[in-house]
């Protein structure tokens, strides 16, 4: 009676390690998102890459005028081919991490996954002299459960993708198909847009003063994801 009182609660005890152990995986991965906080009453412009340098600082110009927030998600590889440039683009404005060399992660090894998440943000965090938030978003929004896994043990809250894909990233994109696509949001919703062709900066003034009509404000990812802890953007 005693063995097989024992047998039972060991294995109890080793159901319970099991479960723990599962929680406990789940909770370092860098969780999906696609969406904000309905009640933030604000929508998220997200823009990627930074290949085009003169569209982020006319992006980046656009947000300043209007008192908006956008977040930015630039390579650190475009970061460092001038520094300076970028810390007076960024001014004012989130940014997260994109990876230093826009790398498909699921094809690298874990060592590289790493490397490309944290050179990134110490190259943002030396250039810029200040945190960026705590959000990743994968290149070509490619993502599985070991690259969020090796994202959320490097800090990283969440893995961030888009709720409206402006598809401004296209050769066919217009000025007016990507101000179709990007004033389809409500509050909450998260944006992809791009510095990477002339259409984004272009539209950019025509859906600000869409979602200011509708009472909608444009704020940083912080803001939008309800970050409490997120460092304020330098202005």
């Amino acid at each position: 009676m005693r063995r097989a009182t024992l047998g039972i609660w060991l294995m109890a005890v080793g159901l319970v390690m099991v479960l723990v152990g599962t929680d406990a995986a789940t909770a370092t991965q860098a969780k999906i998102v696609r969406q904000g906080q309905a009640e933030s009453r604000a929508v998220a412009l997200t823009f990627d890459d930074g290949a085009n340098r003169a569209a982020c600082a006319s992006i980046a110009r656009t947000l300043r005028a209007f008192d908006a927030t956008g977040t930015f998600f630039v390579n650190g590889n475009n970061l460092k081919v001038a520094p300076s440039k970028w810390r007076k683009i960024l001014r004012g404005q989130a940014v997260g991490n994109h990876t230093r060399s826009h790398r498909d992660l699921t094809t690298e090894t874990d060592a590289v996954v790493r490397k490309q998440l944290l050179q990134n943000e110490r190259l943002h965090e030396s250039i810029l002299g200040r945190p960026m938030l705590k959000v990743f978003r994968p290149p070509y929004g490619a993502h599985d459960r070991r690259v969020r896994r090796l994202a959320g043990e490097l800090g990283y809250r969440y893995t961030v993708l888009w709720t409206v894909d402006t598809f401004d990233w296209k050769r066919s994109a217009t000025v007016r198909s990507v101000i179709r696509r990007a004033t389809r949001a409500r509050p909450g919703y998260i944006i992809l847009m791009h510095c990477s062709r002339s259409v984004t900066p272009a539209a950019l003034p025509a859906i600000i003063r869409h979602y200011r009509g509708r009472g909608i404000e444009l704020a940083g990812l912080d803001d939008v994801l309800g970050l409490k802890e997120a460092t304020p953007v330098a202005r």
